[in-house]
This record gives C-alpha cells, structure tokens and sequence, in this order.
C-alpha cells in the first residue's frame, strides 16, 4: 500500500524531557499501511527542535517537522489547525501531543482495521492512563461506550490521544462549525461532539496510551480563575451544540448542561477553600438540582456558614 493511511499529528512546546518518548510510542507502531508524522514546534525554548530535527533524520520519509522561530499560539493560530490539519494527506488522524505517549504497538492497527470494516462509524477511542509528573503516579483511566449525540453533550468521555477518525470528518467541521468555535482554548471536544451528529463513534477496550498531568496546561492548572474560563468555555461549546443540533427538549437539557457546570466551578470552590467564587456562583446552585440532586442538597449547606461548610466537607470528601 503506497498511499498514506493516516496522519499522526502532534504539536509541541517546551517537550524536550518528553518528545523522545513521544516519537518512540509512535515510531514503534506495527502496521501494514504507511503512516506519516506531522510535528509543529511553536517556537520552543529548550531542546525540542533539536530533538525533533534528530528523529527527521532518522525518518525523513516519514516524521514532516515545522519548527517555529516565533510563536503562533499567542498570536491567537491554532498550530494544529494551520500547520498539521491542513497538508494531512492520511485517510485517518490521530493525535499524540508531544508531551504523551502511545504505549500500545498494535493501536493504529487495530483502530484503523475497525474503521475500515465499519464506515458507518467515524471515530474510535481507547481507555488511557493519567501519569501524574509531579507524583510519578500512573493511574488507570476507564471510559465507556458514548451512547450517541446526547450523552457527549452531558459528559466528554474522549480521551484525545487515543482518538482515530476520518479526515473527511475533520475537514467537514473545519469548514462548518469550527468557524463559530475557533475561539474556545481546546480544539479536541467540538471536534467530538461534531462527528457524533454525523454517525457513531466506537469506545475499544483497551489501553493504548499515557496521558501527561503536567503543573500548567489548558485543562489542568494551579490558577482556579483559568480553570473556570475553561469550564465556562466548555459550556459555550455545549450550549452551541445544544442549540444546533440537539432534537429533544432543549430547556430541559439546558438545565442539566447548565447543572454540570456549576457542579464543576462549585466544587472547585470548594476545594480550594474560596469563598468569593462560591458566592459568585451561588446564583448557579440551582441547576445542579437537574444533574446531580443529592450535591445539590449537600453543596446547599455552604450558603448558611462557608467556613464551617469546609471542615465539613474536607472530613468527608475526597478531594
């Protein structure tokens, strides 16, 4: 087989303790097809390009590097969209981020023989593990089958490095609703939520890759003020998507998307024992009635007294 089967992309910033393993989870993949690597380096600091540039030599065929003297995700261009979505010649995309790793040899294999037998389906996951930097702690992360359209909305149960799906896909969001969405700080959620209004997608059991907790990233971060931009950005998604395409009861899902939100932003007050975004989002305790009833009633009790609420809630919650 001559032509390319899929295109790996991968972006990378700052990576040079990681993108050695990276390359190796993806260069180490047994397949009886061609694959090529799309690496875009946003003008690191470190050692990455120079890394990168040694495994280009090793594979000139294959690995396709462009490496940045100036950064662009600041200028507000999203490197995976402009530099590695854009000259993909693969009929399928994956993506491993320069920071995680694919640990199963056989996952291209196996997602694209799927995928092949089965073009009714666009898009294949796997289950992953969390490695935590800080801790050294590998834990594992289970999912589930994604009922259809309406489960995605309620709940994101992709995990993005383990992600195969058409091009043609891809390319289709790219023309629609990515022009509404461009904005948001994650590029991999629209993206789900988009093909599951275009077919099925199809959870496989088994684990084929690391997923890296870092200290600073869009989803994870020490700073709660970003971690609530991202859970507002999060829930723009939902709502356009809820808006767009959902065929049900609209204001009822409203609601539990709404719930979900402020469960997320809520909790996180609590945890970090801030009471000013608690009372911010106050307001938004009601909707968690219509996702999670019981964390309604408990999280309830943090209007009467926060700081004795707190106790409470550290002697019986793990956080």
């Amino acid at each position: 087989m001559n032509e390319i089967m899929v295109t790996i992309s991968c972006v990378t910033f700052n990576h040079a303790e990681y993108i050695g393993k990276c390359l190796e989870g993806i260069m180490n993949q047994q397949c009886n097809f061609k694959f090529e690597v799309l690496i875009h380096d946003d003008a690191s600091s470190d050692d990455t390009q120079k890394i990168i540039r040694e495994y280009h030599e090793m594979y000139p065929l294959i690995i396709k590097p462009i490496l940045q003297s100036k950064n662009q995700y600041s200028q507000g261009i999203s490197p995976s969209v402009s530099f590695n979505f854009s000259r993909a010649k693969g009929k399928y995309i994956a993506i491993c981020e320069g920071d995680d790793y694919w640990t199963d040899t056989l996952k291209l294999q196996k997602q694209v023989d799927f995928l092949e037998s089965n073009p009714d389906y666009n898009l294949v996951y796997t289950d992953a593990q969390y490695y935590t930097q800080k801790t050294g702690n590998l834990e594992l992360q289970r999912t589930q089958q994604i009922e259809g359209f309406e489960d995605l909305l309620v709940k994101n149960r992709i995990f993005t490095l383990t992600v195969c799906l058409r091009k043609s896909l891809l390319e289709e969001y790219l023309q629609t609703d990515y022009l509404d969405l461009k904005g948001l700080p994650f590029g991999d959620y629209s993206i789900w939520l988009f093909a599951a209004t275009r077919g099925k997608l199809k959870y496989m059991p088994f684990i084929s890759s690391v997923y890296r907790i870092l200290n600073e990233s869009a989803s994870h971060s020490k700073d709660l003020n970003k971690m609530i931009d991202f859970e507002e950005a999060v829930n723009t998604c939902r709502m356009y998507f809820l808006d767009k395409y959902y065929k049900g009861d609209k204001e009822k899902m409203k609601q539990k998307l709404l719930g979900s939100k402020a469960f997320s932003i809520i909790r996180m007050s609590l945890v970090n024992e801030r009471e000013d975004i608690f009372r911010k989002y106050i307001s938004d305790l009601k909707y968690i009635k219509h996702y999670k009833y019981k964390y309604y009633l408990f999280y309830s009790l943090a209007r009467i007294n926060f700081n004795a609420f707190i106790k409470i809630y550290k002697s019986f919650v793990k956080h």
